[in-house]
């Protein structure tokens, strides 16, 4: 999913981590959505307005949010399952 290679991960690492040094523990929900939506709409803005376009945006969007859901959602309800008692 997001694991590109090294050399262009590195290409993104100056602006990104630029970028996450602005976004505070904190940080409203609103204002990483902001974020996420204006760098996708730039993608689409870049390369044309189509379906194409902002089909890939969202799709990149809802495989972020899975990605996330997988390795950090997922093991966390788990845990909180044992600590807690599942639902029977």
């Amino acid at each position: 999913m997001p694991y590109i290679k090294k050399e262009e991960r590195d290409k993104y690492e100056p602006t990104l981590s630029e970028l996450k040094s602005l976004i505070e523990s904190a940080t409203p929900k609103g204002n990483l959505t902001y974020l996420l939506y204006a760098i996708s709409l730039d993608f689409i803005k870049k390369g044309g307005k189509s379906y194409t376009n902002i089909s890939t945006a969202i799709s990149c969007l809802n495989d972020a949010a899975e990605e996330m859901r997988r390795k950090h959602l997922n093991p966390y309800e788990d845990k909180k399952i044992l600590e807690n008692g599942d639902i029977e």
